[in-house]
């Protein structure tokens, strides 16, 4: 593992903060990008017959992604952590200030989008912009910029997967301690960037064709179910707790998630709701 990159100064360099940050100033370029194209084709039509910007994506402009992207990564940096300490109060109730020392380690991904996408909807709602078509741009840039955070995982030597004798098995540092390794065990975060550069590919083709708004969103919230639900059984009993049933908290989540998540997404596929609740705003 590699987990400092190099120093500036006495300052250490991390690996995983590096390849956060690569992953997110990718995924903005990719969702700027895309306001871009939606103004350019609407609906992935013609330029010559394209209608004003403001009817086109609903007055979506790179400057709006921008500015959510900015203060949607404080977000969801803070959710994840949030996430994390709550899933594991039990580590920080006798002495809560530990919860605030974020640069100690512990994070919780799904706090990402829950926190980020979040800070997107009150974004939304104060300049009345269509959530769901934001969402939409939103959900690519999400899963390409958690395909770096899994290799900062995997530099970093944390989240890794149970032991097994594959050719590919790796040796992490357990718990940190420079001298104490592993046994050969899944390299999980390998599997998880490879997931979610498939779930990117599979996402930006369905950007490409006709869908109605919040599809996009919706679809990329279930297949990050589905591959959390496999992923885990590759990490239950290393680094993510079997909770019940012989699950983690993560496959948990994902078994409740999924089936309200297809419920939704077949509503909206078939025309109920055109306006769901989620999707007022208020113009200013």
């Amino acid at each position: 593992m590699h987990p400092i990159l190099f120093h500036v100064g006495p300052f250490p360099v991390r690996a995983y903060g590096v390849m956060i940050l690569i992953g997110f100033f990718l995924a903005l370029r990719y969702a700027m990008s895309e306001a871009r194209w939606m103004a350019r084709t609407p609906l992935g039509g013609s330029s010559s017959s394209m209608p004003p910007v403001s009817d086109a994506q609903g007055g979506i402009t790179p400057d709006h992604v921008f500015d959510m992207a900015i203060f949607g990564l404080v977000a969801g940096l803070i959710g994840t952590r949030v996430v994390y300490v709550a899933l594991n109060w039990s580590a920080f109730a006798a002495n809560p200030v530990e919860a605030l020392k974020i640069w100690t380690g512990g994070l919780s991904f799904i706090g990402a989008p829950i926190f980020g996408f979040g800070y997107a909807w009150l974004y939304c709602r104060r300049h009345g912009l269509p959530f769901l078509k934001v969402a939409d741009i939103g959900a690519p840039g999400f899963a390409l910029a958690y395909t770096f955070g899994r290799l900062g995982c995997f530099l970093n030597g944390c989240c890794y997967g149970h032991a097994c004798d594959l050719p590919w098995a790796v040796r992490f540092h357990a718990d940190g301690a420079s001298d104490a390794l592993t046994v050969p065990s899944h390299p999980t975060q390998i599997y998880a960037a490879m997931m979610s550069i498939g779930i990117f590919v599979v996402l930006h083709r369905l950007r490409r064709r006709q869908h109605p708004d919040g599809a996009v969103w919706l679809t990329y919230l279930m297949l990050y179910a589905i591959y959390r639900f496999l992923n885990d059984f590759f990490r239950s009993g290393a680094t993510s707790k079997v909770i019940a049933f012989g699950l983690t908290d993560g496959q948990l989540v994902a078994i409740v998630a999924f089936p309200v998540l297809a419920f939704l997404l077949t509503r909206l596929r078939n025309g109920e709701d055109a306006v769901p609740p989620w999707e007022g705003h208020r113009p200013r």
